[in-house]
């Protein structure tokens, strides 16, 4: 087993703002994450957060920040 290389996973969600549905890609070798990014539709801000264990994600939220 390799343990080199990046862990990615795609992870689709609403927009707390606009109400559409978007898709990121999310870093998982770069483990658990908290930040605010962008709507890409409305452009408003969503504060990102989620936990990961190995290389599964087991808590997301998209929020209002």
């Amino acid at each position: 087993m390799s343990g080199s290389g990046f862990a990615t996973r795609t992870k689709q969600f609403t927009c707390p703002h606009c109400g559409e549905r978007i898709s990121m890609l999310l870093d998982l070798s770069a483990g658990s994450q908290h930040y605010v990014e962008d709507c890409e539709v409305c452009c408003n801000p969503i504060e990102i957060r989620y936990e990961v264990e190995g290389r599964m994600i087991v808590f997301f939220v998209a929020g209002i920040p």
